[in-house]
């Protein structure tokens, strides 16, 4: 590497001497650099190159760098920073170091002509791309993965004319790397030579079309590799990256009917009574709308039996209850026995008279109407015939023929 740089920019001067212009190219930068009052840190908040590769420009310790393009690149980027010219340095060092040889200032005019144009974006077919000679270095696996060219150029049309989600994602990530690169004056040739990546690769990259790359996992390790080579923050590149890939996945992924449906209705219904129509609260308002029915219905109920008028129990006639016993023969006479319940019957029960038949000489017959719930004992010829509680007005016949 040391060789190449000093073949591009001459060989190390020393230290400053006392001479007029006898300083080397990052001697110069410095210089200018502090003649503004700028920092280190000022610069590479507005070049995005690292403070170490800046302190190994203007050391000239091109070794600390990746490569010598990058080197060149990042020197014609920090020299414009600070309104100069790579040209016009590389003449000042070249004047003022006395070691150069024909040789070297031919190499170094070379250079300086050949970094002209590379400024330029360089737009290349994908077919004069297959035509170049792959990297020896970039291995067998590479290439046999790769999907032929044409089957590649025919596809872009066939892409959905709807963009998506994840594709402005994908749109950013790529111009950020034609960005730096434009920015560091390097062609995709020598971004192919150092990366090792496929040239038409780097063109889908730059341009954010990942659909056409072999698989996300290369394509996450081409990117690493590209995103590292131009000094830029591997990992937020990667992360927005990764976000694309989850955007791309959730839209791929077919909706479901009902969410399709529910989506529908949602977008029916304005937004003030969207956010309150929601399946609790409908829930918990047919709730209390049914406990309330039932409470008002209760309601009623009570009220309209209480409002009913109350039918009090009538006892059954005396007439009914009678026994009807057959009529005496007209020689014979009969007597007849009377016995009568006494008990205490409240006021507001009423009595009525109780006609007793005439019955059979030398039989005793008794009716006992219950006027209230009591316990009797009623005992017919010296047996017992009865002895409990009587109903309210039940009759309860009894006969003897002594005495009861």
């Amino acid at each position: 590497m040391r060789s190449t740089l000093q073949q591009a920019f001459g060989p190390r001067p020393p230290r400053p001497r006392a001479q007029g212009n006898a300083y080397s190219v990052g001697q110069q930068l410095k210089k200018a650099r502090l003649a503004r009052n700028l920092t280190i840190e000022q610069v590479t908040q507005a070049t995005h190159i690292r403070a170490y590769a800046i302190d190994a420009l203007e050391d000239d310790n091109f070794d600390a760098l990746p490569s010598p393009v990058q080197a060149r690149g990042f020197l014609r980027l920090y020299a414009n920073y600070l309104g100069l010219s790579l040209e016009e340095l590389i003449a000042n060092q070249r004047a003022s170091s006395a070691e150069l040889t024909p040789q070297q200032t031919e190499t170094i005019s070379t250079a300086v002509e050949t970094e002209a144009p590379e400024t330029e974006p360089i737009e290349e077919e994908p077919a004069e791309a297959e035509a170049e000679p792959a990297c020896t270095c970039a291995g067998t696996s590479e290439s046999e993965a790769e999907p032929p060219e044409p089957e590649t150029s025919e596809s872009i049309p066939a892409t959905p004319q709807k963009p998506l989600l994840s594709q402005p994602i994908f749109i950013a990530i790529g111009e950020q790397l034609r960005t730096r690169r434009e920015g560091l004056s390097l062609t995709l040739d020598e971004v192919e030579r150092h990366t090792h990546v496929r040239k038409h690769y780097l063109q889908a990259l730059e341009a954010g079309d990942f659909d056409h790359l072999p698989t996300s996992v290369q394509a996450r390790g081409m990117l690493n590799n590209y995103a590292h080579f131009l000094d830029l923050q591997v990992d937020a590149i990667l992360l927005r990256f990764a976000e694309g890939l989850q955007a791309q996945r959730l839209e791929r992924q077919p909706q479901p009917l009902e969410k399709q449906q529910h989506a529908r209705f949602e977008h029916g219904i304005p937004t003030s009574l969207r956010r309150f129509l929601s399946l609790d609260l409908i829930f918990g308002g047919g709730l209390i709308l049914l406990l309330l029915f039932f409470a008002i219905w209760g309601t009623s109920q009570v009220i309209r039996l209480r409002a009913a008028p109350k039918t009090e129990a009538t006892a059954p006639s005396i007439s009914d209850m009678l026994l009807v016993s057959p009529a005496p023969d007209s020689g014979t006479s009969a007597a007849a026995q009377t016995s009568e319940l006494i008990t205490p019957s409240p006021a507001n029960v009423p009595t009525s008279a109780v006609a007793y038949p005439t019955l059979i000489a030398g039989h005793v017959q008794v009716i006992v109407v219950g006027l209230e719930r009591a316990w009797m004992r009623v005992t017919v010829d010296g047996k017992i015939e009865l002895e409990g509680r009587i109903l309210a007005g039940s009759a309860y016949p009894f006969d003897g023929s002594e005495r009861i």
